[in-house]
């Protein structure tokens, strides 16, 4: 639902705020939930996204995200205290992702439903197809804005993650996955070029720090 380049963002505004220790876990733990394959079908992934996101998807196509399942299946108080500190970590970072996610629908998606109000009820693959090309663009233009940016280079830089975590996901899922984030990334820095957008850069960026406070409110609680 978010893209990539958004959970990262929300990932280090988490984890700085946190000092979190083992920031290579909780990162790899944002991106995770989208490590599906493909469907030999071409209809959507393996895993769907109702295993690996917890979520439903109503007639107009817009998510929701159930993380108490999530939390119930693998993040319990009991569970936390015995795992090890990168454990806790990675799925502390998957529901991270989750929640991300939740407030995605709610402030980003529920919005451009309203702002292209016409293009949705006209076409509705024309109008995903049209926000989904900004928010790329979006973040091929903060990554063009910020080369540093140092989650995506923690991310980039991760040499072997092997999932011993979800018994949904297959064991390379995680590291297959992320060669194809990062070349798509850096593919697209290389091309993108400054347009107008529904979206505003701004706007990304009040998303981002809403969705930390937010997330790091329900960890507190």
């Amino acid at each position: 639902m978010a893209s990539w380049m958004i959970h990262l963002r929300v990932a280090q505004g988490i984890y700085e705020k946190l000092n979190l220790p083992e920031k290579e876990a909780f990162v790899m733990g944002n991106i995770a939930p989208d490590s599906g394959v493909p469907a030999e079908d071409g209809t959507g992934f393996v895993p769907d996204a109702a295993v690996s996101h917890f979520r439903t998807v109503d007639e107009n196509g817009i998510k929701d995200v159930h993380e108490e399942q999530f939390v119930a299946r693998y993040f319990t108080e009991e569970m936390r205290e015995s795992y090890s500190e990168r454990e806790c970590a990675f799925y502390f970072g998957y529901l991270t992702h989750l929640l991300t996610d939740k407030h995605w629908a709610s402030k980003i998606v529920y919005g451009a439903k309203e702002n292209l109000s016409g293009l949705f009820e006209q076409d509705k693959a024309s109008f995903w197809k049209t926000v989904k090309r900004d928010w790329y663009d979006l973040d091929f233009l903060y990554l063009k804005k910020y080369p540093e940016f140092e989650a995506f280079r923690i991310y980039e830089g991760i040499k072997e993650f092997k999932n011993i975590y979800l018994d949904f996901f297959g064991e390379d899922a995680f590291e297959q996955r992320k060669k194809f984030i990062v070349e798509f990334y850096r593919k697209g820095v290389e091309k993108v070029e400054e347009r107008e957008t529904y979206l505003s850069p701004e706007e990304l960026d009040a998303f981002v720090e809403l969705a930390v406070e937010k997330i790091l409110k329900d960890y507190e609680e």
